[in-house]
């Protein structure tokens, strides 16, 4: 799911005010700055194309799914060492 800095902020706001502003958590943000090409050399691209490879990003269902099974292997780690 791709979001607004703004919506991303909300979103966050929410959590602390549910978990507390102390909770863990584990996130990967990626923003225009991170959208770069490197044939040769590093060229920043357009802010248009920066904008769409972001929004893009939430089509590799993959990621979702190596990260729910990180978490179930660490649920299983962590089942073990009770």
């Amino acid at each position: 799911m791709t979001r607004t800095l703004a919506e991303l902020r909300q979103a966050i706001n929410q959590l602390i005010v549910r978990q507390g502003e102390h909770a863990p958590v584990a996130a990967w943000i990626y923003t225009k700055d991170d959208v770069l090409d490197y044939p040769d050399d590093e060229v920043t691209v357009t802010e248009e194309v920066a904008n769409k490879v972001i929004e893009n990003l939430d089509q590799y269902d993959h990621i979702y799914t190596e990260i729910f099974d990180c978490i179930d292997e660490e649920l299983r780690q962590v089942e073990v060492l009770k």
